[in-house]
C-alpha cells in the first residue's frame, strides 16, 4: 500500500495547501550527477530560487518552501511564489499584475522531475539541460532523458493521436514549413512521400503499457498528462512515468514510418555551405518557453521578418535581417556541431541599422537561442532546432497488401470470354465472385466504375469495395516480381476514386445498360435496382475501399527479394512499393484504404 502523504511536521498551513493542489501533470524529467540523493530536492528549489533572484525584471519574492513528502514510492517538496510585473497592453506605473506560481520536486529511482508553473523559469531550465550556459550555472546538475529513451518509454506500441512535425526540407511555397496532426492511429496516416522531409518534435499517443495518454516532447525532456485531482493523485502519475523512463532501453529505430531522423554520428567538418535560414514562428513550437505576450510578439517579429544568408567558414553564416524589404541589421551566425548531431548558435559582430533596433536585437536573441531555428546546407545537411538532419530518400516501403491462394484459378485470365460465365470457370473475375459474400456488381467494358464493385453490410460498418483486375504476366511458380504489371491497373484504379462517392455511385449504376453488367447478393443474380437501393441507403459512415488484384507477384518472391537488400529484383521490390505506396497516398487522401491483392 502506498504511503499517504504526510509531511512529517505537523504543519498544519501545508496540509491544508496539500490538499487545495489541483496541478496539471506537466513534467520535465532528468537523470543527476554529482549530487547526494538526500540533497537533491532542497538544491533543486534553492537552485530555482537563485534563478529568479537573479532576474532584474519582473521581481519575484515571497518564496515559501513547504515540508518533505512523500506517495507511491516518490518523495516530493513543494514551493511557491510571488511575480509581480506590468501587464504588456499598457506602460501605465499603476497597472500591476501578481502571479502566484508553483514548483514541484520529484525524485524516485534515480531520476528528478520538475513541475515548473512559471514559464519565465522553463527556457532556463532547458538551457541548463543541454548546457546551453555557464557550467556552475543552476541546474547544470541534471541531464535530459535521451530522445530515443523518451519515445522507447511512452510511443513504443502506442497510438499516436497528435503530432507536432517540423520540416527539414528546403523552404518552398508549396511545402509547409511545419505541421500538427491529429487522428486516432497517425503512424498509419502518415505520408510515406510528403512527410519523409518532416520529424516529429512533441507527440500525445494512447501507451498501450501504461494505458494513459501522455504527451512527450523531447528537446524540452518533457511530458504532460492531464489535470490531477490532488496531491496523491499528481505524485502516483509522476511515479508511473519516472517508472516507464527507468525501465525503458534507448532505443536505436524512430517510433513513426517515413519520417525524417536525427543524424546520431557524422564529421561537422562536412557540414557548410549554408543556403537558407529560418526561423519558425513560436505559436508553432509545441513546447513554449515564453508567458503568451513575448510569444505572440515573437511569432508577429518571426512572421514578418526574412533572413538572406551567405555561407562564411564551415558551418557560419551571414545573415542580413529584413522586414518588408529593408535590412535592419547584420549578424554573424556561428554553428558548432558536435559529432552527435547536436548543434549550438553564437551570434556575433552584430550590426544593427539604426532603422528598428528593437526588431534586430530581438531577431539576434532568438537566432543565438536556437529555438526552431532551421538552416539548409548545399552539403545535404539540415540544422532543426539545434539538431543535424541528413536529408536523402529512404526506401519507401508498402504493406498493404494481402496474399490470397489463387490454386485451382488461371492467374494469367483476367476474365472469361464469356461474361455471362463469371463464377463458374477459373479466371481471375470468377475468384472474385467466388469469394466475395454480399453485394456484387461486374462493371467491365469502356468508362467503368471498377471491374467490380462490392458492398458488404455483414460486418459493424458498411464496406464498399471498387475492385480492379489484372491478370499476371506469367503463371510459373518461380515468377520474378514485375512492375509493369501493376502500372495500368494501380492507374485504373486511381483514376475512378470519385466512384467512392455513394451518390455518384448510385446513379452512375442506375444509368448503366450496357451487357456486360452484371449483380449478384451472396453468389446468386439479382437485379441492378436491388443494389442500387442498397448503396443508396448507406449512411455516410461506411469504409471505403480500393482493391487491386493482381496475382503476378508472390509472396515467396516478395520476401526473397527484401532479403536481398541489392540487386535488380530488390530494385524492382523498391519501384513496385513506391508506385503502390503513391496510390495508397491517393486514396488516403480521400479517406480509402487501399489494398492490393496478390498470390500467396
Amino acid at each position: 500500500m502506498a504511503d499517504a502523504i504526510d509531511g512529517g511536521h505537523g504543519d498544519g498551513g501545508a496540509a491544508g495547501f496539500h490538499a487545495a493542489l489541483t496541478p496539471f501533470i506537466s513534467l520535465t524529467l532528468a537523470k543527476v550527477a554529482g549530487v547526494p540523493v538526500a540533497d537533491q530536492l532542497e538544491r533543486c528549489l534553492a537552485d530555482i530560487e537563485a534563478i529568479c533572484a537573479a532576474e532584474e525584471q519582473p521581481t519575484t519574492s515571497d518564496f515559501t518552501r513547504l515540508p518533505e513528502l512523500q506517495h507511491a514510492g516518490v518523495r516530493l517538496q513543494t514551493m511557491w511564489y510571488k511575480r509581480t510585473l506590468k501587464p504588456a497592453w499598457t506602460g501605465a506605473a499603476e497597472f500591476v499584475d501578481v502571479q502566484h506560481h508553483l514548483v514541484i520536486a520529484l525524485v524516485r529511482k534515480g531520476h528528478l522531475a520538475l513541475h515548473i508553473s512559471d514559464p519565465k523559469i522553463k527556457g532556463l531550465l532547458r538551457a541548463a539541460l543541454i548546457r546551453d550556459c555557464d557550467a556552475d550555472a543552476p541546474l547544470t546538475w541534471l541531464l535530459p532523458i535521451s530522445r530515443s529513451t523518451m519515445a522507447a518509454a511512452f510511443l513504443e506500441n502506442g497510438q499516436a493521436r497528435t503530432l507536432w512535425l517540423s520540416g527539414v526540407h528546403r523552404r518552398s511555397a508549396t511545402k509547409a514549413d511545419a505541421k500538427i496532426l491529429a487522428g486516432q492511429d497517425l503512424d498509419y496516416s502518415l505520408d510515406p512521400f510528403d512527410d519523409q522531409s518532416f520529424y516529429w518534435s512533441a507527440a500525445r499517443s494512447r501507451s498501450a503499457a501504461l494505458e494513459v495518454t501522455v504527451g512527450v516532447s523531447p528537446k524540452a525532456s518533457r511530458v504532460w498528462l492531464g489535470k490531477a485531482n490532488s496531491i496523491e493523485g499528481f505524485a502516483a502519475s509522476a511515479a508511473l512515468l519516472i517508472n516507464a523512463v527507468a525501465a525503458a532501453k534507448q532505443g536505436v529505430t524512430e517510433p513513426f514510418r517515413f519520417l525524417a531522423t536525427p543524424v546520431q554520428a557524422l564529421d561537422p567538418a562536412k557540414v557548410k555551405d549554408g543556403y537558407d535560414l529560418s526561423i519558425l514562428p513560436p505559436d508553432m513550437l509545441d513546447d513554449g518557453e515564453e508567458d503568451a505576450d513575448t510569444v505572440n510578439a515573437d511569432a508577429a517579429l518571426v512572421i514578418s521578418s526574412s533572413l538572406v544568408v551567405e555561407a562564411a567558414d564551415g558551418s557560419n553564416l551571414s545573415v542580413s535581417v529584413e522586414i518588408n524589404g529593408s535590412a535592419i541589421g547584420t549578424v554573424r551566425l556561428e554553428v558548432s556541431v558536435t559529432r552527435d548531431g547536436k548543434v549550438k548558435f553564437k551570434v556575433s559582430d552584430p550590426k544593427p541599422a539604426g532603422v528598428d533596433d528593437d526588431a534586430f536585437n530581438r531577431i539576434k536573441t532568438l537566432l543565438g537561442r536556437g529555438v526552431g531555428v532551421n538552416i539548409r546546407y548545399d552539403s545535404g545537411h539540415s540544422v532543426s532546432d539545434r539538431q543535424i538532419y541528413a536529408l536523402r530518400m529512404p526506401r519507401i516501403a508498402f504493406s498493404h497488401f494481402e496474399a490470397e491462394d489463387f490454386s485451382g484459378y488461371a492467374v494469367k485470365q483476367e476474365k472469361p470470354h464469356d461474361l455471362s460465365k463469371i463464377g463458374k470457370e477459373k479466371s481471375l473475375f470468377c475468384w472474385v465472385q467466388n469469394t466475395h459474400k454480399g453485394w456484387l456488381a461486374c462493371d467491365d467494358g469502356a468508362n467503368e466504375k471498377a471491374d467490380f464493385i462490392h458492398l458488404d453490410v455483414s460486418g459493424p460498418k458498411p464496406i464498399l469495395s471498387l475492385i480492379h483486375v489484372k491478370g499476371a504476366k506469367s503463371d510459373t511458380a518461380g515468377r520474378r516480381l514485375s512492375v509493369a504489371a501493376y502500372e495500368v491497373v494501380t492507374g485504373q484504379a486511381i483514376k475512378n476514386l470519385q466512384w467512392l462517392d455513394k451518390q455518384a455511385l448510385a446513379k452512375g449504376l442506375s444509368q448503366a445498360v450496357r451487357a456486360t453488367n452484371y449483380w449478384w447478393k451472396d453468389g446468386e443474380p439479382v437485379v441492378k435496382d436491388a443494389l442500387v437501393e442498397a448503396i443508396e441507403g448507406l449512411g455516410d459512415d461506411y469504409t471505403r475501399r480500393v482493391v487491386v488484384v493482381q496475382p503476378h507477384v508472390t509472396e515467396a518472391a516478395r520476401i526473397k527479394a527484401e532479403a536481398a537488400k541489392t540487386g535488380v529484383n530488390r530494385l524492382r521490390l523498391d519501384q513496385l512499393s513506391t508506385l503502390l505506396a503513391s496510390a495508397w497516398r491517393s486514396c488516403n487522401g480521400l479517406g480509402a484504404e487501399f489494398t492490393v491483392i496478390w498470390a500467396k
